[in-house]
């Protein structure tokens, strides 16, 4: 009786073994192609390994630097003597076209939406204080159309004036 379930029970496994098996045509593992690699795995890095940023997802962050020439600063002690930089904050604002001057970009076209990838680089400060260095730059160039609507130059304690009082 022992020796009959130790048959049956072999049996049953031997044939479990094979259940996910289908015969094959002789082909080796080895002898077959690779599976196809995606066209670029990592399609928002550049050649150097940066990661290239959208212009929609930079596009959000320019309109709140723009508003920030115009606005009282949004710090948590903004300083109450603070002022716009702008000839005419009403009515002389900085637009993208006074720094992209190419035309390449219908600017209308990108909306100030905020993308999950700003909430990530939100938190990079390197990548924020790189950015706005470039910008406060371009505002101070005398290449670009936006220094002529300013009364004064631009510094990062422009926008990120604190009140000096304790």
């Amino acid at each position: 009786m022992r020796s009959s379930v130790l048959l049956i029970s072999l049996a049953l496994l031997l044939s479990s073994c094979n259940q996910n098996m289908q015969p094959g045509n002789g082909e080796l593992l080895s002898d077959s192609k690779p599976p196809a690699k995606a066209s670029n795995p990592r399609p928002l890095a550049s050649e150097d390994g940066e990661m290239k940023i959208p212009p929609f997802v930079k596009a959000y962050f320019m309109h709140q630097f723009v508003e920030a020439l115009y606005s009282t600063p949004k710090n948590f002690n903004p300083n109450p003597d603070w002022s716009s930089p702008l000839k005419d904050p009403e009515n002389g604002r900085v637009w993208c076209t006074d720094c992209h001057v190419s035309g390449q970009v219908d600017f209308a076209k990108i909306p100030k939406r905020k993308m999950p990838m700003n909430e990530d680089l939100e938190k990079n400060k390197g990548f924020m204080a790189d950015l706005m260095k470039k910008w406060v730059a371009r505002l101070n160039s005398d290449d670009f159309g936006a220094k002529g609507k300013l009364k004064q130059p631009v510094t990062c304690l422009t926008c990120h004036a604190t009140n000096p009082a304790p």
